[in-house]
């Protein structure tokens, strides 16, 4: 049920007309003609006092069949609430070819142009995946508007009757997706507040500790063997999540994040009552013949190897150390985190495209970096002590 149609000369939006624009097009329409965005003829059609135009034939371009009120609806504030905050929007717009016909075309100066389509209908994944597939050959962005049949496919969620519709938008790193009003959500959406990545700085790091004893024997010194199990980072819009840098000590690690804050975590140790911690260098090992990253004494700089400090069972503790804000790379499925993006003061999140590093770093087959840690991000600030004080 197509809400747009040319009417003689001039292109007509059903929902946009008032009484008397309706009642004429309605005793005109034969006369002048009546052709929708497919290229076929049709009429209006007026219905619980929902406007829209109907084929006078079978049409195969339109698809999902009848519309329902909701579906227009949606369609009708999607083009509205664009509108108002300067993006074009041309409701039922045609490829220059009709092999498609977006329910909303929106677009802006400098951007790819963004098809909106709106799903209350029960659609299958390959049919999903088929009509996206489509925009992306003809250069065009699509995003899914899904009612609650095709729930939790990873798309804009969306609810409600006609006159009272609601979209689910993501929302901080502590807070679940929530509905709200379908115009305050789209608001969200047209003044791009709902952002893909996020951009950090790290301000803490969680410090994994245990106090050991130097094996070289003309040695002997106590010192606390460290590790780092998580980044603490602060989005550019003031949000706080945590990376997770693996449950456990990775062993021979070629690139470590240790080395990019070792001197304020051995500093911050160094003015607690643990013992010295020790220090992270560049290790060769003859029996496995691989260069790696080592902890070694911090008195004697003995290598003190990465299997010894797997094997014997430590009493591990965690703690928190605030660092001066960093910026680090990270891999952007770490950063790939959609989120309701607020300027609080610093702009918003807009991270660089290329491709972070992740710690550790291994080839994978293809020749990109991947991590043997299990990475993952979730709310709130790092849950460690602070550094027991002196």
């Amino acid at each position: 049920m197509p809400l747009v149609a040319v009417w003689g000369c001039e292109r007509v939006e059903a929902w946009r007309l008032d009484d008397d624009s309706w009642a004429s097009l309605r005793a005109t329409y034969r006369e002048r003609g009546l052709v929708m965005a497919c290229g076929e003829p049709g009429g209006p059609v007026e219905r619980a006092g929902t406007r829209y135009f109907r084929h006078k034939a079978a049409c195969d371009v339109h698809e999902g069949g009848p519309e329902s009120p909701e579906h227009l609806a949606t369609k009708a504030l999607v083009a509205d609430v664009a509108r108002e905050h300067g993006w074009d929007a041309i409701v039922e717009a045609p490829a220059p070819d009709r092999s498609w016909i977006a329910d909303v075309l929106v677009s802006r100066p400098g951007a790819r142009s963004v098809a909106i389509e709106v799903q209350w209908a029960s659609q299958a994944a390959e049919e999903f995946a088929a009509r996206t597939d489509r925009y992306q050959r003809s250069e065009v962005d699509c995003v899914w508007l899904v009612g609650p049949k095709n729930r939790d496919r990873g798309l804009y969620n969306v609810r409600g009757m006609a006159e009272a519709l609601e979209m689910e938008i993501p929302m901080g790193f502590a807070q679940a997706p929530e509905f709200m009003p379908m115009r305050d959500a789209l608001t969200r959406w047209f003044r791009s507040e709902i952002r893909p990545r996020y951009e950090a700085v790290v301000d803490a790091v969680e410090v994994v500790s245990a106090m050991a004893k130097c094996h070289n024997e003309r040695c002997g010194a106590w010192f606390s063997f460290w590790w780092l199990g998580g980044l603490q980072l602060q989005t550019r819009c003031g949000q706080l999540g945590t990376v997770s840098l693996g449950a456990r000590y990775p062993t021979w690690a070629t690139d470590r994040p240790e080395s990019l804050f070792q001197g304020e975590v051995r500093a911050a140790i160094a003015r607690s009552s643990l013992p010295t911690a020790t220090e992270y260098r560049a290790a060769h090992s003859q029996k496995s013949d691989v260069n790696y990253v080592a902890q070694h004494c911090p008195r004697c700089r003995w290598h003190l190897g990465d299997g010894f400090i797997v094997a014997k069972r430590r009493n591990w503790t965690s703690y928190t150390v605030p660092v001066a804000p960093a910026r680090v790379p990270l891999d952007r499925r770490v950063t790939a985190v959609q989120h309701l993006c607020v300027d609080t003061g610093h702009g918003q999140c807009a991270p660089v495209d290329a491709d972070g590093v992740v710690f550790p770093a291994e080839r994978n087959e293809s020749g990109g970096l991947v991590s043997s840690n299990s990475f993952g991000t979730w709310p709130g600030p790092i849950d460690a002590d602070p550094l027991p004080v002196r």
